[in-house]
């Protein structure tokens, strides 16, 4: 499966295309920072495994790596992007908004028509790990975030969940 990272720019799944663009670049940086270049395959574990070949253009200049020198920041809205790529192809829904905290979930799937009523759909949540390493594992993760949304979940119909590693590269993207 292909994902082409500039589709973020036309404002996918309903979000602005600023939004996209912040994430792209956060997730292109985070890709260059660990060499991986246009064209890199990524392992897709989960519910659809798959190999995803994810293609950008957008070039990491210096000034868009001054602008994510918080790498932290940069994994999660670099997942952030990912997710959202997959979201649209994997869920039934075409439509994103940002849900409230407190919800145990960053996102809520649905339809366009219905843009105020996202409630007793689908929620997304996202991580991101930039390196894994011993105490921090993409298992782990994934295992945390299926725990952390349990307790959201009397009134949706699916959780999809999706965490993203960047040195690897690998992601797990699962349906619940």
């Amino acid at each position: 499966m292909t994902l082409n990272l500039e589709d973020l720019r036309t404002g996918l799944m309903g979000l602005t295309p600023e939004y996209g663009c912040f994430c792209l670049q956060a997730c292109t940086v985070c890709l260059e920072h660990s060499n991986h270049l246009n064209g890199v395959n990524v392992t897709l574990t989960g519910t659809s495994p798959n190999t995803l070949t994810l293609n950008w253009s957008s070039a990491v200049t210096e000034q868009v790596k001054r602008s994510w020198r918080d790498l932290q920041e940069a994994t999660e809205f670099g997942a952030t992007a990912i997710a959202i790529l997959l979201a649209s192809r994997l869920s039934i829904f075409k439509c994103i908004e940002r849900s409230s905290k407190g919800t145990s979930f960053y996102y809520w799937l649905g339809d366009e028509d219905n843009l105020g009523i996202f409630q007793r759909k689908e929620a997304l949540e996202i991580s991101g790990i930039l390196a894994e390493s011993s105490t921090n594992t993409l298992a782990d993760r994934m295992r945390s975030k299926e725990r952390q949304t349990k307790r959201s979940a009397t009134s949706i119909t699916n959780t999809h969940i999706c965490v993203t590693e960047f040195s690897s590269p690998k992601c797990e993207y699962k349906i619940t």
